[in-house]
């Protein structure tokens, strides 16, 4: 008897499992099959934008063998694997140079009628792989036909790294075909050189071969049947293109589960043989376990291949968007020096691209920082009326230009506080910065700081309301506003860059600084954050003021920095800066030279170092504590200020636990740079 109940619980079990692994197989196909998707039409939409780069270089449509080197050299720095000019007679010319006929090629006479579009080749006659090449005609003054730009994903690699997935440490067999059933990319079972079709490689069985024909058929989402695999495959079609995706569900995950499962049913059922009063709760409880666990190790997966995915395509689309907008409007202004107006243009559009730039790896530094717990409060004596003043004043000019009413309220009674300054500003321009991002030209944006009385003696709290009348945000969404990468729109929707950081990273900055936010927002009407922060009131005699320093270029004539640097191009945007201040600049290639050039000079001949930390032989941070240890006093103490990409808070404080005056941050400030050294200079005098 006993042998027969679990026979019968062993079939219901592996029918039970095979039907929740089949559901899992499906969303995280269908998911998959998505992002190789996306990444096509990331493709369409770069080359475009690399096309039309291309279009606005060009002197003239007759072009040169130089012609074709500054197109090359225009479109070197891509997301494609690489890239292709095909000149208008069908000369395709390789990024590596070199030329082969494209007279018969899909994306040449395509591209030579004026259309944009996606050409598959296999066994491609320069490398002999499978190539999805996206192609874009490329005009002059609009009307004249030039040639197609072309730019091309390697389908083994890029796609394969869509396609690999594992379940319970099982890879399964993934295939990307097209509706013939060719197949395109896999992660197993497939040679580049040979063609080979979906149908043939699954499974060798002629009903498994006529409902993969038929699912193509169908073009949906489907469900096949494989004999010895009770989880079976999973086709998708993919929605942008005429693709198609199929999983198979690896058959050892599926044994696997079952085996562990049985087991632990033959383990408990033992028990209950003893305790037959209590056989009924004791499998009920049993089938809840086993749910659980299986629904727990579904989420997890589910959970960390969609942060996974997000991750990725958030970081690669929002890095990439600036950075072709700094390397291409980089070269387009080499080759319009001449044209003040272009140069102007082109300069503004670069440094607009590189604050987006800057903006997103912060973002994402800062995440990493608060997930390791490495931030400390560092408060000093602010006044909030002029902090209020700083955030108004920064956002005002960009609001006015875009047509927004920015407005602002200021009702508190103790006008200076001990407050981190940094963090409270990252707070407030990350919440500023989405109100300008998210309201269009005709709306509006208040501003309100009010105090309230705090129960806890010499404190006071700070509320400060945020409020738009912007796109605002969906009831659904909120909940989510303040995960990881989250966003409600795409940046490819929003036309607005970002990683989905900015406000977790306010949400926990407000945790850290014993506050609250709140948060309220309609769809269509707009959003208002609340957030309550606690400050210990200050007085005015507690403010050091470095903002109002008056920077005096006579100040720094004839002073003397010995800068130590070991990359040539900051150590060259460094000294040229420096020296167009007035200061004589000397360099030293790492911490080892700086020492000796300190040791060698009189004890007055460097007025300042200015010190990298990061470098080879010696770091700023030993470079510094063998100085304070010279037997010459007056050598042993001249100042020395830290000037290096170690920008946070921690890294300030490690440069004077070494022995530093000082710390400047770079991409260097250069206005907050030479009020730093104008208050050392003036204090030393």
């Amino acid at each position: 008897m006993f042998t027969g109940i679990m026979a019968i619980f062993s079939v219901q079990n592996n029918s039970r499992i095979a039907s929740i692994n089949n559901g899992y197989l499906t969303d995280n196909t269908t998911r998959a099959a998505q992002a190789i998707d996306d990444d096509i039409k990331m493709g369409y939409e770069n080359i475009v934008v690399l096309a039309n780069l291309v279009s606005d270089s060009l002197k003239s449509d007759n072009l040169s063998n130089e012609d074709i080197k500054d197109i090359q050299n225009l479109v070197r720095n891509t997301i494609f694997d690489f890239m292709e000019f095909a000149d208008k007679d069908g000369q395709d010319h390789n990024i590596t140079g070199t030329i082969t006929d494209a007279t018969d090629r899909e994306y040449y006479l395509e591209a030579k009628e004026g259309r944009t579009g996606m050409e598959l080749i296999y066994n491609s006659r320069a490398t002999n792989e499978t190539l999805l090449m996206f192609y874009c005609p490329i005009y002059y003054n609009k009307t004249v036909f030039a040639g197609s730009l072309v730019g091309v994903y390697q389908a083994s690699n890029r796609i394969t790294s869509f396609l690999k997935e594992e379940y319970n440490g099982f890879e399964a067999s993934s295939y990307l075909a097209t509706s013939e059933g060719r197949i395109i990319a896999s992660t197993k079972d497939y040679k580049p050189n040979e063609e080979q079709y979906i149908y043939d490689v699954i499974y060798d069985d002629e009903n498994v071969k006529r409902s993969i024909k038929d699912a193509m058929k169908n073009e949906s989402t489907t469900q096949i049947s494989i004999p010895n695999n009770d989880a079976g495959a999973c086709m998708v079609k993919l929605s942008g293109s005429k693709y198609y995706m199929v999983r198979v569900f690896p058959e050892e995950a599926q044994k696997l589960l079952v085996t562990k499962s049985n087991s632990l049913v033959f383990s408990i059922v033992i028990g209950l043989i003893l305790m037959f009063s209590i056989l009924v709760a004791g499998l009920t409880y049993l089938y809840k376990e086993e749910q659980k666990i299986i629904n727990n190790a579904k989420k997890e997966a589910e959970d960390a291949n969609a942060a996974k995915t997000s991750f990725l395509f958030n970081m690669s689309h929002d890095i990439r968007t600036p950075m072709n907008a700094i390397i291409g409007f980089r070269d387009l202004l080499e080759k319009h020096q001449d044209d003040e107006e272009k140069r102007t243009s082109y300069l503004k559009k670069i440094d607009d691209a590189s604050s987006v730039l800057l903006s997103i790896i912060n973002n994402v530094l800062e995440m990493a920082r608060i997930e390791k717990g490495t931030l400390e409060v560092e408060e000093i004596a602010w006044s909030a009326e002029q902090f209020n003043d700083t955030l108004y004043s920064i956002f005002f000019d960009m609001m006015k230009q875009k047509g927004i009413d920015f407005t602002r309220k200021v009702d508190i009674i103790n006008p200076y506080v001990f407050c981190d300054q940094i963090k409270l500003r990252e707070i407030f321009t990350n919440i500023l910065s989405n109100a300008y991002k998210y309201t269009n030209s005709g709306g509006k944006v208040f501003m309100l700081l009010e105090e309230i009385p705090c129960p806890k003696e010499g404190y006071a709290y700070y509320r400060t309301t945020i409020s738009d009348t912007g796109i605002g945000m969906s009831e659904e969404f909120l909940p989510h506003l303040f995960e990881e990468f989250a966003r409600e729109n795409s940046s490819t929707d929003s036309k607005v860059e970002g990683t989905g950081l900015g406000m977790p990273i306010v949400k926990r900055l407000v945790e850290l600084l014993d506050g609250t936010i709140e948060v309220q927002s309609k769809k269509g009407e707009g959003s208002k954050f609340i957030v309550t922060l606690p400050h210990r009131i200050a007085k005015k005699a507690d403010i050091i003021d470095y903002e109002n320093i008056e920077v005096n270029p006579e100040l720094f004539k004839g002073k003397r920095i010995l800068l130590a640097e070991d990359n040539d191009l900051n150590a060259e945007i460094a000294i040229e800066i420096l020296e167009e201040a007035n200061f004589i600049v000397e360099r030293a290639i790492d911490g080892k030279q700086c020492l000796e050039m300190i040791e060698k000079a009189n004890e007055d001949y460097y007025d300042l170092v200015l010190l990298d930390i990061q470098m080879p032989n010696l770091n700023g941070y030993e470079a510094t504590k063998l100085i304070r240890q010279l037997d010459n006093k007056a050598k042993a103490n001249i100042t020395i200020i830290a000037m290096t990409a170690n920008a946070f808070e921690e890294d300030k404080k490690n440069a004077l636990d070494a022995g530093m005056n000082g710390h400047i941050a770079k991409p260097i400030n250069v206005k907050n740079m030479f009020k730093i050294l104008a208050s050392i200079i003036s204090n030393k005098n």
